[in-house]
């Protein structure tokens, strides 16, 4: 659902750099999933999921018990449960990172919802996961057209005023937000544009900061009645 209302893991309602706002996120990630995605599928008339979402919550739940009660309670704690909550909890930040830029004024935009980062090493291990603006565009390209795309979609970038950075990553920008050090952060900052054009360090801070703030939910209802 493009980190809009209907997805149950958007972001753009929260103040994106507070820590609180994370943990109440972090809490419909990795705790209600199993309430929030039957609760999607009816909203969005997707009732098909209903089954195998509360399936595999039962199925799940149902061999942790088992597990605990019959074999061993530490074992299951340190082998199943544990585990599974540290990678639910890595989850919810790398996609709250990848999601933590967000221009409340454009939320409807795909280029003011996210951003891409170039020239890192982490694309060339995670299948070009930095261009993450150029995947919400087009959700079909391989991960290998993904940098060739985003050279054909500069001048686009530079119109809608989206972000990119370099030498950085996804959970690097995540914490750069969350440790208040977005001047850290807007050295990584690459202008696509002119170079007599290019914003100072203080201009990105600036930018970057207002795009931390939730989006209005009058901005929404007047998105949505416009498309």
């Amino acid at each position: 659902e493009n980190n809009h209302e209907l997805d149950s893991t958007s972001t753009e309602c929260y103040q994106r750099d507070s820590w609180f706002a994370f943990l109440n996120y972090w809490l419909r990630f990795a705790v209600f999933i199993y309430f929030e995605l039957p609760r999607y599928a009816i909203r969005s008339k997707r009732y098909g999921w209903i089954g195998p979402v509360l399936t595999g919550f039962f199925v799940w739940s149902g061999c942790i018990f088992l597990l605990a009660k019959r074999v061993s309670t530490v074992a299951t704690v340190w082998a199943f449960v544990i585990p599974h909550v540290v990678a639910m909890s890595a989850m919810a930040f790398g996609n709250w990172s990848e999601h933590i830029l967000v221009n409340p004024e454009d939320c409807f935009s795909n280029y003011a919802l996210t951003y891409n980062v170039i020239d890192t090493p982490m694309n060339q291990v995670a299948f070009n996961a930095g261009y993450h603006l150029v995947h919400h565009i087009n959700p079909r390209l391989h991960w290998s057209e993904l940098p060739q795309a985003f050279h054909d979609m500069k001048d686009k970038h530079i119109e809608r005023k989206a972000l990119t950075f370099r030498q950085s990553e996804a959970l690097h920008v995540g914490y750069c937000v969350m440790t208040k050090q977005l001047r850290k952060l807007a050295e990584h900052y690459v202008h696509l544009g002119p170079k007599e054009s290019a914003p100072t360090l203080e201009a990105v801070e600036d930018k970057l900061r207002s795009w931390l703030r939730p989006v209005p939910r009058e901005v929404v209802a007047a998105a949505k009645k416009a498309d």
